[in-house]
């Protein structure tokens, strides 16, 4: 509510000199209008008077520069913002006709806004408590403070009622520790502890190749089964791949490992699946899915150098240690001779990744240097360059439109140099070498051998790292990161390297170790093969839940396309049926598309895009719909998160069955939270256009008078 507190104006002059010229100026007046000729009547004279004085004072008044203000007090009442959990793990709980009864309790003061929350925000009014059918397929409680952020509200309390079990999204922990009032939480769920077998964790390594042997592990949780024996099986595309048969622990947890050696590429569905047991409680925890791509085989990574060099056998020890990939190299020691006897073009073909290191060389021939080029420029090979001190700058101009920086004043005279990080760049995933302070890590560093040669880096590349000469930064290029047109580089301008491999962190030397691995990583990133990509929101779906894909499309040069033909063609691979979806752009080459179906079971699909009648390319993947609920996983109460959340926001933890104590704290928190505010406004008199019109009208009356009585 607004309402005016007080008024009053003010002048930049001396108010008595203001005073004392209002007064002068209405006695000339007077005194002008004593004798008129013609003479007129007294109430003629007494109204030109006053019009003339008005419009003095008036023209008086803009010298001193009057200014307007005003105060208006207004009186805030905040809103308490009440979030129910819409999702299914709510449904089967037997407090819940207390929501209800809660919400209408809470709906009943002012200011309260209600809303469900689940895989989306939904706001509920007073007649709306039956759209509240705890149905969503996730529980998100990110979007919570998302939509909040997103919506300008002045806020008293936010109140939470779940079971505390999240099955999307990001912890809410770090999100509510940011707010600056208080979380209440109400907590609603299955307290009692009931005889349960689950499988809580599954792990397996990120890479997993073709007829390379792995394991994939399990942690299982049992409840109130000490020494029951079960059966455990583990599958691949619903295919038996082995089971075994395990004795539960009196701690309650089992970890146990399966042999898994994959026959082909692609992505793998995977199951672990516990037996159920008669007198058990919840048994849609007793299967754990989830999906892998196995790769064709190792990350291939070929060392192409000039000649052989400390860089080189540092950098190929320090490859070799990941066994996530294969390494070879070519060494060049004469004329177009290399130091292994390997077939050179089925190297140059096979591989994914090239170094360059000190090459090309002067014993490089021009034919073996046009093939690296072709490599890169045509099949968009990526690769890393390193600029030895045997290198040969003539020869370096062959493949100089496919480095991110042009030479002049070539010289092979070098300079010791350290690197000084770019610090905008702090963040960039190829410079996350320290889990601490990242810049202090690169400035510990020993230093290296650079050319005094100029680099000029080319539009469109990345300097990462400039130098420090002689303790004085120098604006000159160390590190340069190129991504243009589907064709990624990195260019590091030194030579011995290596010595960076002797500084290490708490006595391991992981520095060098982790700058080379996050080149790789960003080298053979997916975004540099794929301009299509189309996929859906997860790969697990509840039964009746839409299926959402997203997709994005990009040209060769990686620029979106907002006008192209999406769609996707997915089949239930059970009985062969398929459903084509067509997508709908979003803009900046973001389609969204839904799949609806009541059908559970594994599905693939297959998306396109075209522009023009012209194919673009394609994706496809796996997905599966019904096999298992995460929502009804697991519906006992997490109470010690609500309390968490609570706590960290000076908030309460309430029971359902104290909704009434929350309820009654709802209507203390509208008395005692209404806070008013002054708003002080200001208007300037002088510069205000209707202040000059008003001036001007009152002279132009006196004017028109005195010509209609004929005054001089």
């Amino acid at each position: 509510m607004l309402a005016m507190e007080n008024i009053g104006i003010h002048f930049t002059g001396n108010i008595f000199l203001l005073i004392l010229g209002s007064l002068s100026a209405i006695f000339f007046t007077i005194y002008a209008y004593r004798i008129t000729i013609p003479n007129i009547s007294k109430a003629y004279k007494i109204f030109l008077i006053t019009i003339r004085s008005i419009a003095v004072l008036l023209l008086l008044l803009l010298i001193f520069e009057p200014i307007l203000t005003y105060m208006n007090k207004l009186t805030i009442t905040p809103y308490n913002l009440i979030f129910v959990d819409n999702s299914k793990s709510i449904s089967v709980n037997k407090n819940i006709n207390e929501i209800k009864s809660l919400i209408n309790n809470s709906n009943n003061k002012e200011n309260v806004n209600v809303y469900t929350f689940g895989s989306k925000i939904t706001e509920i009014d007073k007649d709306s408590l039956n759209r509240i059918d705890y149905s969503e397929a996730s529980t998100d409680f990110s979007k919570i403070f998302k939509f909040i952020s997103n919506n300008n509200f002045d806020i008293s309390s936010l109140t939470i009622i779940s079971d505390g079990n999240i099955t999307e999204g990001i912890s809410p922990i770090y999100e509510s520790e940011k707010l600056n009032f208080p979380i209440y939480t109400i907590g609603i769920g299955d307290t009692t502890i009931k005889k349960d077998v689950s499988i809580s964790k599954v792990d397996f390594n990120k890479y997993i190749y073709t007829n390379t042997p792995t394991q994939i592990s399990a942690t299982i949780n049992n409840t109130l089964f000490p020494n029951k024996t079960v059966y455990v099986s583990f599958f691949e595309d619903n295919k038996l791949i082995e089971r075994k048969n395990i004795a539960l622990t009196k701690d309650g947890i089992n970890n146990l490992s399966f042999d898994y050696l994959p026959a082909d590429y692609g992505e793998k569905k995977l199951s672990i699946k516990i037996e159920n047991l008669v007198v058990e409680e919840n048994i849609n925890n007793n299967t754990k899915t989830f999906f892998i791509n196995v790769l064709k085989s190792k990350l291939k990574i070929l060392l192409i150098s000039g000649s052989p060099s400390n860089d080189l056998s540092i950098l190929k020890t320090t490859l070799n240690g990941n066994k996530d990939y294969s390494v070879n190299s070519l060494t060049l020691i004469s004329n177009n001779t290399f130091l292994e006897k390997e077939n050179i073009n089925n190297l140059l073909d096979s591989s994914d990744i090239y170094f360059l290191i000190g090459f090309p060389s002067i014993s490089a021939s021009t034919e073996f240097i046009t093939k690296i080029k072709n490599k890169i420029n045509i099949e968009k090979k990526p690769f890393l360059f390193l600029l030895s001190n045997n290198i040969d700058f003539v020869m370096l101009n062959l493949i100089i439109d496919e480095l991110p920086f042009n030479l002049n004043n070539t010289n092979n005279n070098v300079n010791e140099v350290i690197p000084s990080v770019i610090k905008s760049e702090l963040s960039n995933p190829i410079l996350q070498i320290s889990d601490e302070d990242i810049l202090k890590s690169w400035n510990n560093l020993p230093p290296v051998y650079q050319s005094i040669s100029d680099f000029i880096v080319k539009p469109g590349a990345k300097v990462l790292s400039e130098i420090v000469l002689n303790n004085i930064q120098i604006k000159k290029p160390l590190i340069i990161s190129n991504n243009i047109a589907g064709k990624r580089s990195i260019s590091i301008l030194a030579s011995e390297i290596w010595r960076w491999k002797l500084i290490g962190e708490n006595g391991k030397n992981n520095f060098f170790d982790r700058l080379i691995f996050n080149s790789v990583k960003w080298l053979n990133s997916d975004e540099n093969k794929k301009r299509i990509i189309i996929k859906p929101a997860k790969k697990l779906f509840a039964l009746n839940e839409d299926v959402e894909f997203t997709a994005q499309i990009y040209d060769e040069s990686l620029n979106p396309i907002s006008n192209a033909d999406v769609n996707a063609i997915v089949k239930h691979i059970k009985t062969n049926t398929s459903t084509n979806i067509n997508f709908t752009s979003k803009g900046n080459g973001l389609y969204e598309g839904v799949l609806q179906t009541n059908v559970s079971e594994d599905y693939s699909f297959t998306g396109t895009a075209s522009l023009n009648g012209k194919l673009l390319g394609n994706d496809s993947g796996k997905f599966n719909i019904g096999e298992i609920d995460q929502e009804l996983a697991n519906t006992k109460l997490n109470s010690e998160l609500l309390k968490l959340i609570s706590n960290n926001t000076n908030g309460l933890y309430f029971p359902i069955s104290k909704a009434n104590e929350f309820v009654k704290l709802l209507s203390d928190k509208k008395m005692n939270n209404e806070t008013t505010k002054l708003i002080k406004s200001e208007i300037s008199l002088w510069s205000d256009e209707w202040f000059l019109i008003i001036i001007v009208l009152l002279f132009s009356i006196e004017w028109f008078i005195r010509k209609r009585l004929n005054m001089m």
